[in-house]
């Protein structure tokens, strides 16, 4: 073998056990996992690489960020690929992060999460991720090269966060960030947003110490979409079972205290649909059988309200007049026409003339010869 094929040979075997070996974070500082390479790795390379990354992160502390950046981007260059590059893009984040720029900081971090996922420092990653959202949501203005302020941009904070429940799912900060975006999305007035980040806090992470709130928060936004007892009732519906799963899951917490009281409001509100559509019926269309079915609608879905009280005048009433009470339309124009009652619940017979769908029968005709051709 020559010479130029074992130098080659040479160089991707330190390649390959530079990528094996691992950087661990104990006692304040990065270290060689022991195991993590082979003996054979030149011990003063490691020990160059640890160095270097001990000086930029006592550059950062002391705030000689110049320094600290040239060292980290040494180490991106020179490291690509390694366990290294992870440490220095991660501590370039940070001094991005700490001089405001935000984009330089999520791109390093972007570069993070796709080419080192196995990183023993990936949940610190996820945590600066965390916090530089927090810094969006706070208000907090970007510069543009680290000198030139920009517009605020809190709605950023969304998209950050849905990245690290998508990088981290089952990670601590997953249910944090899935609170804090809904919060946000609250403020912002993005209902369609929020409503779907509690439902996901309600469905994915049932038993986080987030689920009350999403609960609540859920069963207040279910029920402020109801307009009234004039309008549909399937999100009073809807706010009554979330209230029911917070009072059931979750008796103890503080929020559960006023479930009661406000299932007890929102049965009322849906008994009370039922009641004004009794009343139509009798009032407006003359028709006290199906007023009565209303009304007894009203009683079955919330007997102990003041919906199945008024209710139960209103069967009273139907049932000693004979007639709803004259309008000065009526006077004028006439009792709307009740519906006659069906006594026989037989299908009407067809006549002989016609098919059972309605059709007018037809003769059969005979086939000439010319049409069998």
């Amino acid at each position: 073998m020559n010479l130029v094929a074992k130098t080659f040979l040479a160089a991707c075997c330190l390649l390959s056990l530079s990528v094996s070996a691992e950087l661990i974070h104990t006692d304040g500082a990065w270290r060689l996992k022991p195991g993590s390479a082979s003996d054979t790795w030149p011990t003063s390379r490691t020990e160059e690489v640890l160095r270097t990354i001990d000086q930029a992160e006592n550059l950062a502390i002391l705030r000689e960020d110049r320094a600290a950046f040239a060292l980290w981007n040494k180490l991106i260059e020179k490291e690509a690929g390694t366990d290294a590059e992870a440490v220095a893009l991660l501590g370039r984040a940070r001094l991005f992060t700490r001089g405001g720029q935000f984009d330089n900081a999520e791109a390093d971090l972007d570069a993070l999460y796709k080419s080192h996922s196995n990183f023993s420092g990936f949940g610190q990653a996820v945590q600066l991720a965390f916090d530089l959202a927090g810094k969006y949501e706070r208000g907090e203005r970007r510069y543009l090269g680290g000198w030139f302020p920009w517009f605020k941009d809190p709605l950023h904070a969304l998209t950050i966060y849905d990245k690290i429940l998508k990088i981290a799912p089952n990670g601590t900060l997953a249910e944090e960030s899935l609170i804090h975006a809904a919060r946000l999305a609250e403020r912002e007035d993005r209902k369609e947003i929020y409503n779907e980040l509690l439902e996901r806090i309600v469905s994915d992470y049932a038993t986080s110490k987030y689920a009350p709130e999403a609960l609540e928060r859920l069963a207040k936004l279910r029920g402020s979409e109801s307009l009234g007892a004039d309008f549909d009732q399937a999100s009073t519906q809807e706010a009554a079972d979330h209230w029911r799963t917070l009072a059931d899951q979750f008796p103890q917490d503080p929020r559960a205290k006023g479930a009661a009281e406000q299932i007890k409001v929102l049965r009322d509100r849906a008994a009370r649909a039922r009641l004004n559509l009794g009343k139509f019926y009798w009032y407006k269309r003359n028709n006290p059988e199906a007023a009565k079915l209303m009304a007894n609608a009203c009683r079955s879905l919330s007997p102990e309200s003041e919906a199945a009280k008024d209710a139960e005048t209103l069967l009273t009433e139907i049932q000693v007049s004979q007639n709803p009470p004259k309008t000065i339309a009526d006077r004028l124009l006439g009792t709307y026409p009740r519906p006659r009652a069906t006594a026989d619940t037989k299908p009407t017979v067809v006549g002989d003339e016609l098919d059972t769908l309605g059709f007018r029968k037809e003769a059969p005709k005979s086939a000439t010869e010319t049409e069998r051709r």
